[in-house]
Parts: structure tokens; C-alpha cells; sequence
């Protein structure tokens, strides 16, 4: 990416509905340009767009923090398969305590009950997990595909009513 490829994106970020003429007039280049440069960064997924609900006003929504220890032997595979499950927002390997920490939505305590006792309990390579159910969010952004993740009916994303 260069400077023209970061200030476009600082810029949809700001407003992520702007055309692409408002956006070609703040950086001085051409419509086509920001069209050409849009389509390659998302083509290469350096760029994704998407939609984002503010957490906090999705009723008894809330975020947890899961350290988990894995089998070593397949860490990698274990992540892979947390990763999937429609509650983590994130996957991460790191240093330290544990092996991995996920990042979860959730939309009532039975739903984390449920998680943690049907679906992740179920994953191999999971040796043991410590919970920890966040009070407060400074960023409580979510993509708004998490929002089945929100649901206290527990209804996937494909089920959901409006």
C-alpha cells in the first residue's frame, strides 16, 4: 500500500459510504483511480468492507474473553476450528499463560453456557479454558454478520427475523 492506498482507506473509514468522486476530490485524483485502487485492495483482501453494529445497543449483548490451552501438536488446527464457531470474533495465538485467546459475542449467559459446554468443550485438542466475561468495551463495534452470535434464541444468521 502506498500513501494514496492509506489515505483512501482513512478516508472510508471516516465515511464508509462516500462515492468514489467525493473520495477522488479529497485525495486529487482521478474517479478511476479510487475505483481501480478499491477493487484491488479488496481483490487481494487487503481491504474488506463491511457493515459494523455498535454493541452496546443490542440488548444484553456482551464480549468474553476465553484463554485456552491447547495439544501443542495442533495448535494451528485448533484455532482453525474455534475460529469457525459463529460467536468468535477472534482467534489468536499468543505468548504466555495460554495458547490461544478467543474473542466472543454473546447475547445471554445460557448462550456462553451453552458455547463453552457444547461446542468448544467438543473441540479436539482443547486441554483447558478460563472464561472471562468483559464489564465494560471501549470499542463495541461488531460486524454486523456477529449479530446471530447476539441472538438469546440461539437461531443461526441464515434463521434470524427481523
Amino acid at each position: 500500500m502506498d500513501d494514496v492506498d492509506l489515505r483512501l482507506v482513512e478516508l472510508m473509514a471516516e465515511d464508509g459510504r462516500a462515492s468514489n468522486s467525493q473520495l477522488a476530490r479529497q485525495l486529487g485524483v482521478s474517479e478511476g483511480t479510487v475505483r481501480h485502487r478499491l477493487k484491488r485492495l479488496q481483490e487481494s483482501g487487503t481491504v474488506r468492507v463491511q457493515t459494523q453494529v455498535k454493541g452496546d445497543e443490542l440488548l444484553g449483548s456482551y464480549l468474553v474473553v476465553v484463554g485456552l490451552n491447547v495439544d501443542g501438536r495442533d495448535l494451528e488446527g485448533c484455532a482453525e476450528r474455534i475460529d469457525c464457531l459463529p460467536e468468535v470474533q477472534r482467534t489468536l495465538i499468543v505468548t504466555g499463560r495460554y495458547d490461544l485467546l478467543v474473542i466472543l459475542a454473546m447475547g445471554s449467559h445460557s448462550g456462553l453456557v451453552d458455547f463453552i459446554t457444547q461446542r468448544l468443550s467438543r473441540v479436539p485438542g482443547v486441554r483447558y479454558s478460563e472464561t472471562f466475561v468483559c464489564l465494560k468495551d471501549y470499542d463495541s463495534w461488531y460486524p454486523a454478520a456477529s449479530l446471530a452470535a447476539f441472538d438469546p434464541n440461539n437461531r443461526r444468521q441464515g434463521d434470524m427475523q427481523p
